[in-house]
C-alpha cells in the first residue's frame, strides 16, 4: 500500500461504493479502509460471505452515525445454483450431508425459480451471523448445537433465469429485500426440485440505485494517492433518498447546529405537509447537510435525532 499522508479528519467523511473480492471478508475490507484513510471509524451497510465478491457500502468518519437511516437496501445477486448436494452451510464451502441425483427438467427449473418471486417465508441457514440469545447461529453450528431456527418474511422483486446446465447448474439473477440469505434460496430450490441444491459462486451486482459500474476495488486504492481517494467519497445524504427534507432559515441555523429542536418560524420550509413521526433530512440555510429529525405534530416541532 502506498504512504500515508496526513488529511484532516474534518474531511474524511463520506461513502465509497467498493467492490470486495473473493477470499476477503468484510471486516477484512474494513481494516483496509481504515489505513487507506488513516480513519478509525468505519463501518459498512451490510456483510458479505468470504467466498462471495461484488458491491459492499461503506461509510467513513461522521457518515457512519447515519448507517441506520441509508435507503437504498435492495440487493442485486447474481449466483450459481448447484444442483445434487445439501451442505451445512448451504454454499459450496460446506460439509456435503446429504446427496440425490437432480433429474428434473428445464421446464420444471423455469417454474421452479419463477414462484419464488413475490413475498416467501425464508429459514435462515444455520452458518450465519443472525443471533439467538446473544450468541451468532454459526456458535452454536460449530458446537454442534441443534437450535429452532424461525422462518421469516423477505421479498424476492424479480428472479430471473440466466442460464442452466440442467439439471446439474443454472445461474439466476435476483433483486430482493434487505435480509434475504440467497444460500437458502439456492437450498430451497432444490427441494422445490425433489433434489439437494447448494450455493457456488455469488456476485452482489448492486446496492438499490449503486452498482457495480460505479465501485473501486483495493486495486483500485492502491493505485490513488490520498487526495484521489478523497474525492470517490459520496456525500452522506446520496444514501437517504427516500427522505423529505427541511432547511433552516438563517435563524434557525443557530439551533440545529446546536442539536436544538426546529419550529416553523425558524425554517423556510411550512410543516403543514409533513406526517407526524416522520424521519427528515435537515439542511441549513447554505442547504448543507445537518442531519436527520422527526417531526412532532403536537408540537409542531422537528426533534433532531442524528448531528452530522
Amino acid at each position: 500500500m502506498q504512504e500515508m499522508e496526513e488529511i484532516s479528519s474534518k474531511e474524511k467523511n463520506g461513502v465509497l461504493i467498493l467492490n470486495k473480492p473473493i477470499g476477503m471478508t468484510s471486516h477484512d475490507l474494513v481494516n483496509i479502509i481504515r489505513k487507506f484513510f488513516n480513519i478509525k471509524k468505519v463501518g459498512h451497510t451490510g456483510t458479505l460471505d468470504p467466498d462471495a465478491q461484488g458491491v459492499m457500502i461503506v461509510a467513513l468518519g461522521r457518515a457512519t452515525k447515519f448507517i441506520r437511516f441509508f435507503s437504498d437496501t435492495n440487493k442485486t445477486y447474481h449466483a450459481q445454483i448447484l444442483f445434487g448436494n445439501e451442505t451445512d452451510t448451504y454454499d459450496i464451502s460446506g460439509k456435503i450431508m446429504n446427496k440425490k441425483e437432480p433429474t428434473f427438467s428445464a421446464a420444471s427449473l423455469k417454474d421452479s425459480i419463477g414462484s419464488f418471486a413475490g413475498k416467501i417465508m425464508q429459514r435462515p441457514p444455520i452458518f450465519s451471523a443472525l443471533k439467538k440469545d446473544g450468541r451468532h447461529y454459526y456458535e452454536y453450528a460449530r458446537q454442534g448445537i441443534q437450535i429452532d431456527i424461525p422462518k421469516r418474511e423477505v421479498e424476492i422483486f424479480d428472479i430471473q433465469l440466466l442460464d442452466a446446465k440442467v439439471p446439474f447448474s443454472a445461474n439466476i439473477r435476483i433483486k430482493c429485500s434487505s435480509g434475504t440469505y440467497i444460500r437458502s434460496l439456492c437450498h430451497d430450490i432444490g427441494l422445490s426440485l425433489g433434489t439437494y441444491a447448494c450455493m457456488g459462486k455469488l456476485e452482489r451486482t448492486a446496492i438499490g440505485r449503486f452498482d457495480v459500474e460505479q465501485s473501486f476495488s483495493i486495486s483500485d486504492l492502491e493505485k490513488m494517492n490520498p487526495e484521489q481517494r478523497m474525492e470517490v467519497l459520496l456525500p452522506v445524504d446520496d444514501f437517504l433518498s427516500s427522505y423529505r427534507t427541511v432547511q433552516s432559515n438563517v435563524r434557525g441555523d443557530r439551533f440545529i447546529k446546536n442539536g436544538n429542536k426546529l419550529f416553523q418560524w425558524n425554517a423556510l420550509d411550512h410543516f403543514d405537509n409533513y406526517q407526524d413521526s416522520e424521519l427528515l433530512k435537515i439542511y441549513d440555510s447554505q442547504y448543507h447537510f445537518v442531519g436527520m429529525g422527526k417531526y412532532s405534530q403536537s408540537d409542531n416541532f422537528v426533534y433532531p435525532i442524528k448531528m452530522f
